[in-house]
């Protein structure tokens, strides 16, 4: 006659909180414990959970697990400094396991916690086989590394929902499955990308356009003025026959051909 083998079933059920919530579910502890166990030999089913003061629904969720025939190991939730809430059941998940495993021929352990992957290499070295029940998009490499099996959370859904409806909040304890948060988006800056404000473009944009409508200016006429003005420098303004600048007329730049020199009427040219 074959003895089926010895087996115990821990749950981590601020992981089971976190998978449910991830997949907008909830879980039936019950229903997973057949799902898990099948045709093996119970010898313990232990729930560990954290109990919160500002919530009186998690002692009747504990005592709901108590009455489903699990071994209910719950702490206190207590502030870290770091301001992180936290029950740090992971000592009792490690003593316990530690003390089951000669005793054991297989371990079912859901968590998503990457801290007992040390905790399975060391019931594995008592022979016991470990499996992981987990979700692998939000469990650890070392986690899934250090299993001898990996149950995918996922996959059990369809047998361990519950029948009540609704997503279950998630728990106020965070370990490393904790959901990642975006940043907020950010602003675009107002200035332009040559690095100017828009005060300083929009004083610029009068002088631009002096020098386009310079730019469009026909050549002088042959006379007299033009003579005056072939005799200065290219590129200064011609002076009226006075020598007094005129400041009431616009300032004419001379003509430029396209290699950028200056084209200016020669005198003895017609």
């Amino acid at each position: 006659m074959e003895v089926p083998p010895r087996t115990a079933l821990l749950l981590d059920l601020a992981s089971l909180d976190v998978m449910a919530g991830h997949h907008g579910v909830r879980v039936a502890p019950g229903r997973l414990r057949e799902q898990l166990i099948q045709s093996r030999r119970l010898l313990r089913a232990v729930a560990y959970g954290a109990r919160d003061d500002d919530r009186p629904d998690t002692e009747q969720r504990l005592a709901g697990l108590a009455a489903e025939g699990f071994k209910v190991i719950a702490k206190p939730l207590r502030r870290r400094a770091d301001g992180v809430r936290r029950a740090s059941l992971g000592v009792n998940i490690a003593v316990d396991a530690l003390e089951l495993a000669p005793h054991l021929d297989a371990l079912s352990l859901l968590t998503t916690d990457a801290d007992l992957a040390v905790l399975i290499e060391a019931v594995q070295r008592h022979g016991v086989r470990v499996e992981v029940i987990t979700s692998r998009e939000l469990a650890p490499p070392a986690l899934i590394e250090a299993a001898d099996e990996v149950v995918e959370f996922a996959g059990l859904l369809q047998s361990v929902r519950s029948e009540g409806q609704g997503r279950r909040d998630l728990p106020t304890e965070r370990g490393n499955a904790r959901p990642r948060l975006d940043p907020p988006p950010r602003r675009r800056s107002r200035r332009r990308s040559s690095g100017r404000s828009d005060s300083e473009a929009q004083s610029a944009a009068p002088a631009a356009d002096s020098s386009e409508g310079a730019g469009d200016a026909s050549p002088p006429v042959a006379g007299p003025a033009a003579e005056a003005g072939s005799a200065a420098a290219p590129g200064e303004p011609s002076e009226p026959a006075s020598g007094v600048p005129d400041q009431a007329t616009p300032r004419v730049l001379p003509q430029e051909n396209l290699s950028g020199r200056a084209v200016r009427a020669a005198a003895d040219e017609g």
